[in-house]
């Protein structure tokens, strides 16, 4: 009886230990796979991309008034499932057209978005409270607690979303100038609320710095 209580107590040693090192393998390999830098993450995008591609095929060109008219719908939306980290979907104007794709992988509190419009591509990477946005494979910036940064040493602000959490609606500052209101899609209401509203006219630049917030927003619906 002592020799089998020996044997048990030995194979549940090994165990644990076997299990706590599969632990911390798994833990420093994925690390290295959500590390902007690392082969395995752009990889992980090129999966991402594929799907995306497959989500993508009947958007509505995008012009200087779809920036107006998007909304906070999803449709044709593919849920995690247990063995799927991944989630995607279409984001619709307020006409219900398809002008937005996108493609999500979730670890945790790290997320990688893929998203696409007729013209351009935005990625996201979202850890804890902090997302650093690429715009066709160029670092935009880092948006932390409502601000955009500019990448690089100098961090300067490209915008500001003055977050009201109890509003429906927080200020977007561009320079000096308040820019648009975008929408809080945990209180918007109504069966086709929009996402932003601009309130005056934007220069490409502009246009993509309002476009990327209102898509880091919508990921908190």
């Amino acid at each position: 009886m002592r020799i089998l209580f020996s044997f048990l107590t030995i194979l549940l040693t090994v165990a644990f230990f076997i299990s706590g090192v599969v632990y911390l393998l798994a833990r420093t390999f994925g690390n290295i796979a959500w590390n902007p830098e690392s082969k395995a993450f752009k990889r992980m995008l090129e999966r991402l991309r594929s799907q995306l591609n497959k989500v993508a095929t009947d958007l509505v060109p995008w012009d200087h008034e779809m920036l107006g008219l998007l909304s906070l719908n999803r449709i044709n939306e593919k849920k995690p499932g247990w063995f799927s980290n991944v989630s995607s979907g279409q984001i619709t104007t307020i006409y219900q057209e398809p002008v937005v794709a996108y493609v999500t992988q979730t670890s945790g509190k790290t997320s990688v978005t893929v998203i696409r419009t007729s013209d351009r591509e935005f990625v996201l990477r979202r850890k804890g409270k902090e997302t650093e946005i690429w715009l066709n494979d160029k670092p935009l910036g880092l948006y932390v607690d409502g601000v955009l940064l500019a990448p690089g040493k100098g961090s300067n602000m490209l915008a500001r979303l003055e977050n009201k959490p109890e509003e429906v609606e927080s200020p977007l500052v561009l320079g000096d100038i308040t820019a648009a209101t975008v929408r809080n899609p945990k209180r918007a209401d109504g069966p086709n609320p929009r996402a932003l509203t601009l309130l005056r006219e934007l220069d490409p630049k502009e246009e993509s710095l309002t476009l990327a917030i209102a898509l880091e927003q919508l990921q908190e619906k």
